[in-house]
């Protein structure tokens, strides 16, 4: 390798080193450019591994006097990333984890389009340090790290939910589908517990009605019974589901229940942590109308710590809600849509929050009525709110004071921590 050192000017002055390293799951390649966006040396390929780590360290001692010298860049890759990350700042490098739009445009800047492998990769994420303005990044506290697995692992819970229950649908829709709208709710617990036993019309015209009517009792606990065994009975035996393969259909549904009810159950457990969690952390935020326990620790865990956000509408740029800019001399469009760019967690619990917002705070609520007043759909409304929603969050987090509905907007009036008093009363 070549060894390069950083030149000193006439005052003694050190030159900054810019590098960036290609993130993937097993090798990456780390690369450096000068002051001057000149290549300092070679790329380096390097393990995801302890090995791997002291031989980058190797070579980053080699392009730069010392760690004040050189900063470092990566890109966002899932979660790749982490642990390169964490040995670097154990070590005392500056570290700066990348927005890969912005190593997009930077590729498009030096016509390097088409070229794309993990060399070029890690220069071009060096130069994206160097041209850019990419403030060093600080990985979260336990708490917050914590929640933040917590309720991205409950998201992904509840989709998995809603894939099993749509998957039961189908084969319900084939062989039974006269069993839409025998109960109000087709997976709660009385029909959870016949989908359970007998989902096909086959089974359930077979079954004896004593027994539906048992089954039925137990799971409803005694409100529902005889009647409704003889109302499935009737579906059952006017049913026009097909008969074929029945009982590979039977044996699929039933599988399908078997995991809706497990991941309920994992969901319940997850709540209680999650809703403890955040009586440590932020419970505040439950003062701000539309937010609730699971969506308020959702934002808290994808925020972190509020005071890395210069401003409240740079938290709007984190969530993505910013609205996009298209002109050009004298036209500008009005039409534009928000960037989509950040945390797409933040994003969709700011804005679920404020679907709901508008409708229990009368300030934004005249304000979505504004909105909607000058032409906006309800969408591009309850966007307009979830970015006012995030201006109230970035206040009360920061100002740790609950939010003020006679101030909408604003911040509230900075003061004392009331955290414990809110919590207790939400009730909870």
């Amino acid at each position: 390798m070549v060894r390069w050192q950083a030149p000193a000017s006439a005052e003694g002055s050190r030159v900054m080193v810019y590098v960036g390293v290609d993130i993937a799951k097993v090798d990456h390649v780390v690369g450096a450019v000068d002051e001057r966006g000149e290549r300092v040396c070679r790329p380096m390929g390097f393990k995801n591994s302890e090995a791997g780590f002291e031989r980058l360290c190797a070579w980053l001692e080699g392009v730069a006097r010392d760690a004040e010298d050189a900063v470092v860049g990566m890109e966002a890759t899932g979660h790749y990333w982490m642990a390169c990350y964490s040995y670097l700042t154990a070590k005392g490098y500056s570290v700066a984890v990348v927005n890969p739009m912005q190593v997009r445009a930077v590729r498009d800047l030096r016509g390097r389009s088409r070229v794309k492998n993990d060399r070029v990769d890690s220069e071009l994420i060096a130069e994206t340090m160097r041209v850019g303005q990419c403030d060093p990044t600080r990985l979260a506290t336990e708490e917050v790290q914590a929640l933040r697995l917590h309720t991205r692992y409950r998201q992904g819970l509840r989709d998995a939910i809603a894939e099993a229950k749509t998957q039961a649908k189908c084969l319900l829709d084939s062989y039974f589908p006269e069993y839409e709208g025998a109960f109000s709710d087709e997976f709660g617990a009385a029909s959870m517990a016949v989908l359970g036993k007998c989902p096909t019309a086959v089974e359930c015209r077979r079954a004896r009605t004593s027994t539906l009517a048992r089954i039925i009792s137990e799971a409803s606990r005694g409100r529902l019974g005889e009647a409704k065994a003889d109302e499935l009975k009737s579906r059952a035996k006017s049913s026009v589901g097909i008969d074929l393969a029945w009982e590979a259909a039977s044996l699929e549904v039933r599988g399908y229940v078997a995991r809706i009810e497990f991941l309920e159950a994992e969901v319940a457990k997850l709540d209680r942590v999650i809703e403890e969690a955040l009586r440590e952390l932020e419970p505040l935020v439950l003062s701000i109308p539309g937010i609730g326990v699971t969506n308020g620790a959702q934002i808290v865990a994808e925020i972190g710590d509020v005071s890395r956000f210069r401003n409240a509408s740079a938290l709007v740029s984190y969530a993505g809600l910013n609205p996009g800019v298209s002109q050009s001399g004298r036209f500008e469009a009005t039409d534009v849509h928000i960037t989509k760019k950040g945390s797409a967690y933040l994003r969709r619990a700011i804005w679920l929050a404020a679907s709901r917002a508008y409708q229990h705070d009368d300030a934004l609520g005249d304000f979505y009525a504004r909105k909607r007043s000058e032409g906006k759909s309800h969408r591009e409304a309850v966007t307009a709110v979830a970015r006012k929603l995030c201006h109230i969050v970035f206040a009360v987090m920061r100002d740790q004071r609950p939010y003020d509905p006679t101030r909408p907007g604003k911040d509230p009036a900075r003061g004392a921590s009331q955290k414990q008093s809110l919590f207790d009363s939400q009730g909870t």
